[in-house]
């Protein structure tokens, strides 16, 4: 039992630092140093909603056959490490939780042309280099989302079956919203949940060594590139969207 409980605490844990990109119900920031050759860090935020923590909280507790506990970590920090260790392009420099609901990580990787180089099918991520300027682009869909999920046993689970949009059918923004309003319903008001699912948003800011030359799909705020894109928008992607930065 200690050991399915344990694996269902990473499960929760990956869900979580990716809930910010697969799902809403949370306040993500994220800045992002891009150097000339491609390597970098990321400094992430990551804010649960309460209603998503107490959710969390309780399918662990179904799942593990324990009792629901208000103390119940949603971040394992020794098991995230064990997850960013398979990939020798991320290195995970530190990790912390100063709350329950917070999550905080700073994270090196060595090129941004091998992002993610190991999940099948990982090309939405692409740096590339002509002459003197560099170009970072980001193309994301509903297949670059499943292609995220492949970093987590997320996929197929029940938190997943549950919180994500379906694979097989196409759902608009306000049906998504209200569907996950009626899946959280026991853990506040509907239209709380569903506010704040409207409401949560991606938000990364990159900012490069050199001279920032143009970015495409975002803003541009001094040398660094400002994107946002809200979640419930990046889940139900019906054409792909295209965000990119160039520099030199």
């Amino acid at each position: 039992m200690r050991s399915r409980t344990r694996r269902y605490i990473w499960l929760l844990s990956l869900f979580a630092l990716l809930v910010a990109v697969l799902a809403a119900g949370c306040s993500s920031t994220q800045r992002i140093d891009l150097s000339l050759d491609g390597a970098g860090t990321a400094a992430v935020q990551i804010r649960l909603s309460p209603f998503l923590v107490s959710y969390l909280q309780d399918l662990a507790a179904t799942v593990s056959g324990t009792a629901p506990s208000k103390d119940q970590p949603v971040f394992d920090l020794a098991a995230l490490r064990e997850a960013f260790a398979r990939y020798p392009d991320l290195t995970l420099l530190d990790a912390a939780t100063p709350s329950i609901d917070t999550l905080t990580l700073t994270i090196r990787f060595s090129d941004a042309s091998r992002l993610l180089s190991g999940v099948s099918g990982g090309g939405f991520i692409n740096f590339s280099r002509n002459g003197a300027e560099r170009t970072l682009s980001i193309r994301l869909d509903r297949e670059a989302v499943g292609q995220l999920l492949q970093l987590t046993p997320l996929s197929g689970s029940v938190a997943g079956n549950i919180l994500l949009p379906p694979k097989d059918a196409a759902m608009s923004e306000k049906e998504y919203a209200s569907y996950l309003a009626w899946a959280l319903e026991d853990y506040t008001t509907g239209k709380n949940v569903e506010q704040t699912i409207t409401d949560s948003s991606l938000d990364v800011a990159i900012s490069v060594a050199g001279t920032l030359v143009s970015v495409s799909g975002g803003r541009r705020s001094g040398n660094s590139a400002q994107f946002s894109i809200p979640v419930v928008r990046l889940l139900t992607l019906q054409k792909p969207v295209i965000y990119s930065l160039t520099f030199r």
